[in-house]
């Protein structure tokens, strides 16, 4: 399953010939366009492709979906329609894929479908890993041609990882054994830090994590009241999810908060921890941690 999610992504994200003669895709890769019959959809489709494509990104406080889920029927599915990025049609035959079949960076793939309820379940489930993994790569990309070299070569001296740190945000002065960058435009109240860090300790229980992740908020990131610092937020649950850590921040002595990602990076004597927390009140989580997976 991993090799074809690596030679699908391949296709999907590099050129050929026919492919510059393809119009650029649409719509979000956030989204996925699945067609299949009006009948078929409604009483059979619908409830099991949302719970599998539209189910909850951990470490968001309010309930947010991977994926939103569009549909239409074969005969709705016109020429503007067809460059859709993400599509998903229901075939009688078999599961096949087919990259940038009538647009750029698009994945289409052909989803079989009888009563067979576990095998549509299995297929379902193999399908958004692909699709995550396609959005995911989709970002990274575009993160490559937005970022800052520079931070790059810093974090594999020191760190001996490969990061990509976008352009907007800068580096902060910090000890050497920790490297923090942040985004805090004037003209917006979004905050984002990415936080990287190193322990001696190569412990992969989830506590030790927590607490060295803990130590490092409380000490770099700082509210404007006395005793006031980040940490993580001990009434929610945190989730592994994809290799990384989901919980959510909260600013002790003080009323901010957010979602916050770690990624923990072993080695044979030593572990580095890359931390990202947001901060943007009112607003959906969803695209910040999707940009977190795709940095770290």
């Amino acid at each position: 399953m991993r090799i074809l999610k690596l030679l699908l992504l391949l296709c999907i994200f590099s050129c050929n010939e026919k492919d510059k003669t393809l119009p650029a895709s649409t719509g979000s890769s956030s989204e996925i366009l699945f067609v299949s019959p009006d009948y078929l959809w409604q009483n059979k489709l619908s409830n099991k492709v949302l719970d599998i494509f539209s189910q909850d990104i951990p470490g968001i406080a309010k309930s947010e979906p991977a994926f939103k889920i569009l549909h239409v029927n074969e005969g709705q599915l016109n020429s503007l329609l067809k460059t859709h990025t993400n599509i998903i049609i229901i075939s009688s035959d078999s599961t096949f894929f087919e990259a940038n079949k009538w647009a750029k960076n698009q994945l289409v793939s052909y989803l079989f479908y009888n009563d067979d309820a576990n095998r549509f379940n299995a297929e379902c489930n193999n399908l958004f890993k692909i699709y995550y993994d396609k959005e995911i790569t989709s970002l990274k990309n575009n993160l490559l041609k937005n970022s800052n070299s520079t931070y790059s070569r810093d974090i594999q001296k020191y760190f001996n990882i490969d990061l990509v740190i976008p352009k907007e945000y800068i580096k902060n002065d910090t000890e050497n054994t920790i490297m923090h960058f942040s985004y805090n435009p004037t003209n917006k109240e979004v905050i984002k830090h990415i936080l990287i860090y190193k322990s001696d300790n190569n412990s992969t229980d989830i506590n030790y994590v927590i607490d060295q992740t803990n130590a490092i908020l409380k000490q770099t990131l700082k509210g404007s009241r006395p005793n006031s610092y980040v940490i993580i937020e001990d009434s929610f649950p945190i989730e592994m999810y994809n290799g990384s850590y989901r919980a959510l921040w909260k600013l002790h002595n003080g009323f901010m908060g957010g979602s916050l990602v770690i990624q923990p990076y072993y080695s044979s004597d030593e572990l580095i921890l890359v931390c990202a927390l947001v901060f943007d009140p009112g607003s959906k989580k969803r695209n910040y941690i999707k940009e977190f997976e795709s940095i770290l």
